[in-house]
């Protein structure tokens, strides 16, 4: 059917089905972040979307924004994606999509042709609703699209003043919710704005970690990640896919993750504390991130991987040797699975450490691990030091003006790491005072135990 979005806020699609006696549950496909355009990877991952919507019989597919990697759509992207459309709406599968960031409505491109039959894409501004009966249900998905790349309203809570009469409603939107890190914040929104009774599911995109979050009643909000992993960056590692969702009750069943990737990015941490020599080390990251590989990726997909070695070890200089000199790539990469590459490998090692020895030490190291050793009692009784047992505020302990000076002298020679904890010290709330002390104590130790007393840089007072 036709379809003009200015002509109502509200379109009547009729039945979804084309057989009228199937009263079986709404199930749906909920995927979002394709960025086709950006690799041939995501392309070939969004065909096995499309052969999983098939495949599984769902009503409908709803794509939470970015389907694009850039505003200008590639011409290619384009045809590939078009032609993935065109089969399920051959198959009476209908499709509702948001744009978001990379995918805004007012941007410069040629489309290649107008979208297929039974796709339905979102507006700016204002939510949409589009009103159809699945089975025996009467169904509502609302969404609203980014005009811009930037957008600044809070469209969640746009689509959460729509009322409408349904049975179940979907809303399709592309939002950052509660500032999640990592990610711009564009269409932010509060995870009470969520909560609205009206909405069963919210369909959401723009975040590339996968979250499914239950709410009250069989209702839910969730991210599906994107489809393609695209480097070794934290968000995008591990398996990628979509989510499969099928109505029960007076609500949703909890989503089901599908994987649609054909390639896998993988962080790797391997500990070896205690092992003896540099062979017995390099057998232990490779039995170590063997495990984690095969773990990550039963079915042996190409994975490419970032290995994190730590731990004390009288391996540790031997190891910074061997990455020093661009060999250790070559000596690891035999011992790991078939189809495996690497990335990147890091070493963050040091020598066995007696810390006896080390607080007696009249350098940093000994200054900070002795003042660290006063600082304990008053931590452990709630205060920031000793002298400040009463001074807290609404997100807890405060940190003492003395606990932020030692880090900050510190800071010079332990490295930005130090900064970074300094700014904790200024509110700790995710971290008690005494995780804090103790994270004080592993980046010192990490950073300067290999040192000798001849090496170091000299006495502080402190």
């Amino acid at each position: 059917m036709a379809f003009d979005p200015a002509s109502s806020k509200i379109v009547h699609l009729g039945s979804l089905r084309t057989d009228q006696t199937d009263l079986g549950p709404v199930r749906f496909l909920h995927s979002s972040d394709l960025h086709l355009g950006s690799a041939d990877a995501a392309l070939n991952a969004f065909d096995n979307l499309i052969k999983l919507a098939l495949d599984r019989n769902v009503d409908l597919v709803v794509l939470g924004g970015d389907v694009y990697d850039t505003a200008e759509r590639s011409t290619y992207a384009q045809l590939r994606f078009n032609r993935g459309l065109s089969r399920l709406s051959s198959a009476q599968i209908r499709v509702f999509m948001a744009h978001g960031n990379h995918d805004p409505v007012q941007a410069n491109f040629t489309p290649v042709a107008p979208l297929p039959e039974g796709v339905y894409a979102f507006t700016e501004g204002e939510p949409q609703t589009f009103l159809m009966t699945v089975g025996a249900t009467r169904l509502a998905v609302t969404g609203v699209s980014f005009a811009t790349q930037k957008e600044e309203a809070n469209l969640v809570e746009k689509i959460g003043a729509t009322t409408v009469n349904a049975d179940l409603r979907i809303a399709v939107v592309h939002a950052n919710v509660a500032g999640i890190p990592g990610h711009d914040n564009y269409a932010g929104c509060t995870r009470d704005d969520l909560l609205n009774p009206d909405i069963h599911y919210w369909a959401l995109g723009h975040i590339h970690d996968r979250t499914v979050t239950p709410m009250p009643a069989g209702r839910w909000w969730a991210y599906p990640g994107n489809l393609q992993g695209r480097s070794t960056k934290a968000t995008e590692c591990g398996p990628k896919g979509v989510l499969i969702v099928e109505a029960a009750g007076e609500g949703f069943a909890k989503p089901e993750f599908v994987a649609c990737d054909l390639s896998r990015f993988l962080r790797v941490h391997a500990d070896i504390s205690g092992v003896p020599n540099v062979e017995s080390a390099l057998d232990q990251i490779g039995e170590q991130a063997t495990t984690a590989i095969e773990q990550d990726n039963p079915l042996g997909l190409p994975t490419v991987v970032r290995v994190a070695v730590s731990g004390a070890t009288d391996s540790h200089s031997g190891l910074k040797k061997l990455l020093k000199e661009e060999r250790f790539v070559g000596l690891l990469q035999p011992l790991l699975p078939v189809n495996t590459s690497i990335k990147k490998i890091s070493i963050d090692t040091t020598v066995p450490f007696d810390r006896t020895v080390l607080a007696a030490r009249p350098d940093v190291v000994g200054a900070v691990l002795t003042k660290l050793d006063e600082l304990r009692p008053a931590a452990s009784t709630g205060s920031a030091t000793p002298e400040e047992s009463t001074d807290a505020g609404p997100e807890g302990p405060a940190t003492s003006s003395v606990l932020e000076d030692l880090i900050d002298r510190a800071a010079s020679t332990i490295g930005s790491p130090a900064r970074t904890l300094t700014e904790k010290s200024v509110s700790l709330g995710d971290i008690s005072v005494e995780e804090f002390l103790d994270q004080v104590e592993r980046l010192l130790i990490d950073r300067l135990a290999p040192a000798t007393e001849d090496e170091a840089e000299g006495v502080v007072q402190l």
